[in-house]
C-alpha cells in the first residue's frame, strides 16, 4: 500500500470514529435525531469525497454551522470539516483551498467571538484555528509529498523513454554500419568477379592460358565474398565481440590494387607509407575500395590512385577516365557510404566528375606530427 493510500485509509478511520462515538453520544441521550441525521450526511459526504472536495467540504461546513456549539453534534460535524478541509488542501488550487481555510475558520470561530469576550472564548478562537491550521499543515505535506513522488516517477518515465530512444538510434546506427560493410565488402568483390568474369569470356578462345586465370580469379574474389560474408554473419550472431579482430587498413590497399589489375583495368598507384590511426586507416581502405570498385564498373581507362600522407592529414584520391553516358553516380549508396565513414572522423570528401574523368578526393585528419615516409611510385 502506498503512503498516500495509507493517509487515505486514515482519514476515513477518523471519519467512522468520530462518526460513531457521535451516534453513540447521541443514542444514549436519547437524541436530538436531527443532529445525528446531521453526523451520518456528513459522514457520508466525507465518504464521497474522492468525487468534488470542495462540495464536500461546503456540506460538512455548513452542517457544522447549523447545528451550532450547543448541539452534541457540533464537535463531530467539526472534526468531519476538517478531514474535508484535510483533502481539499491536498487536491484543489492553492486559491481555493487557501478560502476553504479561512472560511472554516471563521465558521467555527466566528460563534464564540459573537458570544463574547474572556479567556475562555480566546481558547477556544486558538483552538479552532488551531484545529484549521493542523489540517492545512497535514493537507499541504500530503501535497507536497504527492508531487514528489508524481514528479520522480515522471522523470524515471522520461529517462525509460530516453534510454529507449538511445536504444533504437543505436540500432538504427548499427544497422547503417553493417549495410555499408556489406556494401563495400560485396559491391568490391562482385565487381572483380564481373571484370575476370568478361575477360575470360573474351579471351577463351583466344588466350586460353589467360582466360584460366581469369577464372581462377574469379573463384578467389568468390571465395573471398563468402568468407567476409560469414566472418560479418558470425559477428552479428556472437554474444561477445572479439574486438582485437584486426579489420582492414591501409597497408592492404596494394593488394585491392592487385586485384584489380589482375582483372585487366590499369591501375598507376603512389602509396605513401607510415602509421596513422587505425580508424583512419579503416576509413581510407575503405575509400579506395570503393573508388577502385566504381572504376573497375564504370570506368574506361586507366586509374590514377595517391594515398598521400601528409603533416596531419591522408589524402586519397583516385582519377579514373568515364565515358559521356557514364552517369555521376553522386547519388549512389556506395558514394553514401563512403561520405558517412569520412565524415564520422571529420574528414572531407569530393566526389563528382571532373571533365571526361571521375575523381574522388578524400581528406582525412590525422592529427599533428603523425607524417609518414614517401614512397616511390608503385
Amino acid at each position: 500500500m502506498s503512503r498516500f493510500s495509507r493517509v487515505d485509509t486514515v482519514v476515513t478511520l477518523v471519519a467512522v470514529l468520530v462518526t460513531g462515538l457521535a451516534l453513540v453520544r447521541i443514542i444514549a441521550a436519547g437524541g436530538p435525531w436531527p443532529s445525528a441525521a446531521f453526523v451520518v450526511a456528513g459522514f457520508a459526504a466525507v465518504l464521497l469525497r474522492h468525487r468534488h472536495p470542495p462540495t464536500v467540504w461546503a456540506a460538512t461546513t455548513a452542517g457544522a454551522a447549523l447545528v451550532g456549539h450547543a448541539d452534541p453534534a457540533w464537535v463531530s460535524l467539526g472534526a468531519l470539516s476538517q478531514l474535508a478541509l484535510l483533502h481539499l488542501v491536498s487536491t484543489a488550487r492553492r486559491r481555493r483551498w487557501v478560502v476553504a481555510a479561512v472560511v472554516t475558520a471563521l465558521v467555527f470561530c466566528l460563534p464564540s467571538l459573537l458570544g463574547g469576550a474572556g479567556a475562555a472564548v480566546e481558547a477556544d478562537v486558538a483552538a479552532m484555528v488551531a484545529w484549521t491550521a493542523g489540517a492545512v499543515g497535514v493537507g499541504h505535506a500530503v501535497r507536497s509529498r504527492r508531487d514528489y513522488v508524481l514528479a520522480v516517477e515522471d522523470r524515471a518515465l522520461r529517462a525509460e523513454q530516453l534510454r529507449e530512444e538511445v536504444a533504437r538510434r543505436r540500432v538504427v546506427e548499427e544497422r547503417l554500419r553493417i549495410a555499408r560493410e556489406l556494401h563495400d565488402v560485396v559491391g568490391h568483390h562482385v565487381a572483380v568477379i564481373t571484370v575476370h568474369a568478361g575477360l575470360a569470356r573474351r579471351t577463351l578462345r583466344t588466350d586460353l592460358a589467360r582466360s584460366e586465370d581469369a577464372l581462377v580469379e574469379t573463384e578467389s574474389a568468390a571465395r573471398a565474398v563468402l568468407r567476409e560474408m560469414a566472418g560479418i554473419l558470425r559477428l552479428l550472431r556472437a554474444d561477445d565481440v572479439d574486438t582485437a579482430t584486426p579489420v582492414p587498413g591501409l597497408e592492404r590497399v596494394e593488394d585491392l590494387v592487385e586485384a584489380v589489375r589482375r582483372g585487366g583495368v590499369e591501375v598507376v598507384a603512389r602509396l605513401d607509407d607510415g602509421q596513422v590511426p587505425d580508424l583512419v586507416s579503416v576509413t581510407g581502405y575503405r575509400v579506395v575500395q570503393e573508388a577502385l570498385t566504381n572504376a573497375a564498373r564504370h570506368g574506361t581507362g586507366r586509374v590514377e590512385l595517391s594515398v598521400r600522407r601528409l603533416s596531419d592529414t591522408v589524402v586519397v584520391e583516385a582519377v579514373n577516365p568515364v565515358s559521356d553516358a557514364t552517369p555521376s553516380r553522386t547519388g549512389g549508396y556506395g558514394l553514401v557510404g563512403m561520405r558517412e565513414r569520412v565524415d564520422a572522423i571529420g574528414g572531407q570528401l569530393e566526389a563528382g566528375r571532373d571533365g571526361a574523368a571521375f575523381r574522388v578526393r578524400a581528406t582525412l585528419p590525422v592529427g599533428r606530427g603523425s607524417s609518414g615516409r614517401s614512397g616511390d611510385e608503385r
